[in-house]
């Protein structure tokens, strides 16, 4: 399946309810765009993936309603939950001739470890490792690496509390 063909599909589908077969569907079409995918992909409505080709996800990843992913590699390991209205944003826009608008874009990485969860609202910008086991309270804007087992929170995201 293309993207296009997909884009056309999973918008369909949002008419369908956030919940059930309707997450399992939503998941299965994305399967056939991603760079890679593990079993039990569940993925709510209104969810965008931007450049599906450079995202990979574990298996029993959980991707919440209205959520955004993309731009350069994503990587979402085995048990990723992730709020609703999240954005992971593996990119940079670069200033040229002294405006941001017509700058480059600048890919990076994004991985987020096995069983974290990113609470609602969350932000993860370019270049970050999340470690596993990790909570990412909502409305938080996490611009530098999180070690294992750690809950982080705030703008930026500051260390919490250990999870484990």
């Amino acid at each position: 399946m293309n993207k296009v063909l997909y884009g056309v599909a999973n918008n369909i589908l949002n008419i369908l309810p956030a919940s059930g077969r309707s997450l399992i569907f939503r998941g299965y079409l994305a399967t056939k765009v991603l760079k890679k995918s593990g079993k039990n992909l569940k993925i709510s409505s209104n969810v965008n993936l931007y450049n599906p080709a450079n995202i990979i996800t574990g298996n029993n990843v959980y991707i919440g309603y209205s959520s955004y992913i993309g731009g350069g590699e994503v990587v979402l390991n085995d048990e990723v939950v992730i709020g609703p209205f999240c954005s992971i944003v593996a990119g940079n826009h670069t200033m040229e001739k002294e405006s941001f608008r017509y700058g480059k874009y600048n890919y990076g990485k994004i991985v987020i470890g096995k069983g974290s969860w990113l609470g609602s609202h969350c932000t993860i910008v370019s270049n970050v490792t999340i470690g596993k086991g990790c909570l990412i309270a909502a409305g938080s804007v996490v611009n530098k690496n999180v070690p294992d087992f750690s809950m982080v929170a705030g703008i930026p995201a500051k260390f919490i509390k250990n999870t484990k």
